[in-house]
């Protein structure tokens, strides 16, 4: 049986009515889209029949309501059909020519749509090839895997990009702004999530454009609005928790739950990374471009305490940590929920209390920026005053117990800087 290309096409005349495929909490969804009276109307039903059937009925009033129109003088039925002979050649409907023509007029602010054209023509002549959205989003996919990124990154992209292609199945240099819009208004899920698909279709678009697929310049997922994220708590350790985490932690955990703690690198960085870019001796943990979540090359630097925490684990080369992200991830929830622990594993938690202590300790926002790879931005808001100055001071002398017949090393009273 022939699978159902989205979005389907019903239509009657000149009048086109679409069915895209929207699904909802893991079940099967259909909304049926078209315009009418200058506004988009949409309408989701539970099955696909459903949905055909209303979408023909649609059509049909459409179609109806358009030929009433054209009863009503000769000279309407006249510019009708003359609209309806120069649109021909193009295969445009008459309701998007018209859609279309209003939002240029809106953009142009009351330049000529036609000298417009004229200007675009002249300072655009490199022709532009026009490609559907689901080749683009595996050319694109492809590209990201030989680019090396992380597996994470790649289905992350997968599942964003597959999802639009399913619904937008045109040349990309057809979809609209309006239609991304709605698009994302749809989609069941969150504000960050949806900003989260934001970003992934600015990366299509701007793709596409590398690629000749859409002109330079401002694309239709430039300016998408952002949805309105609810302030988000940050999660963070206190440093007793952290104390005992550390303390009743397997011998395999504890590299990744110092570095995490004590250099803030990401949950995905600790484990690309490699020991050849763990430099004890030079106080610096290596983030490749290839392995960070910027893109970007930086440079960590090892606090006294992870040094401490990191010497006895220490080895030439491999993986700093060799499980794989499921068991980590089972790993370090048990850990926290043992007897000997009983601690809270906020979201994101190392990373987030790596940066809390360390803004408290340096009082330097730029500078923790470009230690934990983040914007200052999003560090002074989001990260600013949330621990005290005393608390940072126990959070980086946290370091291994030594043994009774060992005398140790003295502890600097503050942290490298």
């Amino acid at each position: 049986m022939k699978k159902n290309a989205f979005p389907i096409t019903i239509r009657n005349g000149n009048v086109r009515v679409k069915i895209y495929k929207t699904p909802t909490h893991g079940f099967d969804s259909f909304t049926v889209a078209y315009y009418f009276g200058g506004q988009r109307q949409r309408r989701t039903f539970a099955d696909l029949a459903t949905a055909k059937q209303e979408a023909q009925i649609a059509a049909n009033k459409i179609c109806a309501g358009e030929l009433d129109v054209l009863t009503l003088t000769n000279s309407d039925r006249t510019a009708y059909v003359r609209s309806m002979e120069l649109l021909k050649p193009f295969g445009t409907p008459l309701e998007m020519a018209v859609m279309q023509f209003t939002e240029a007029a809106k953009v142009l602010g009351g330049v000529s749509l036609l000298d417009a054209a004229r200007f675009y023509a002249k300072h655009h002549n490199g022709k532009i090839t026009s490609k559907r959205v689901p080749e683009i989003v595996t050319e694109l996919l492809e590209a990201k895997v030989r680019d090396g990124l992380s597996e994470v990154y790649v289905r992350d992209l997968r599942t964003r990009l597959t999802r639009f292609a399913e619904s937008f199945q045109c040349p990309l240099n057809m979809v609209l702004s309006a239609e991304i819009q709605d698009y994302l208004r749809g989609l069941p899920m969150g504000p960050r999530s949806k900003n989260n698909t934001r970003r992934t279709l600015q990366v299509l678009f701007h793709f596409a454009q590398g690629r000749g697929y859409l002109p330079k310049g401002p694309t239709e997922a430039d300016d998408l609005p952002l949805a309105k994220e609810p302030p988000t708590p940050i999660g963070f350790f206190k440093p007793a928790d952290m104390a005992k985490l550390l303390k009743h932690a397997d011998a395999d955990l504890v590299p990744f739950l110092a570095i995490g703690a004590f250099a803030g690198l990401r949950h995905a960085e600790i484990l690309r990374l490699e020991w050849s870019e763990v430099d004890l001796a030079g106080g610096h943990i290596e983030v490749k471009a290839a392995k960070a979540k910027t893109a970007s090359r930086r440079l960590v630097p090892i606090t006294e305490n992870l040094k401490l925490w990191l010497a006895p684990h220490r080895q030439e080369d491999g993986k700093v940590m060799t499980l794989s992200d499921g068991n980590l991830n089972l790993r370090l929830r048990a850990l926290a929920r043992s007897e000997a622990v009983q601690v809270q594993w906020p979201h994101n938690g190392l990373r987030h209390s790596f940066i809390s202590y360390r803004v408290a300790k340096v009082q330097n926002v730029a500078q923790v920026a470009l230690e934990a790879g983040n914007s200052p931005k999003i560090i002074f808001s989001n990260y600013r005053e949330l621990v005290k100055p005393a608390d940072a001071v126990k959070w980086f002398a946290l370091a291994p117990e030594t043994p009774a017949n060992v005398i140790p090393a003295p502890l600097p009273a503050a942290a490298v800087a």
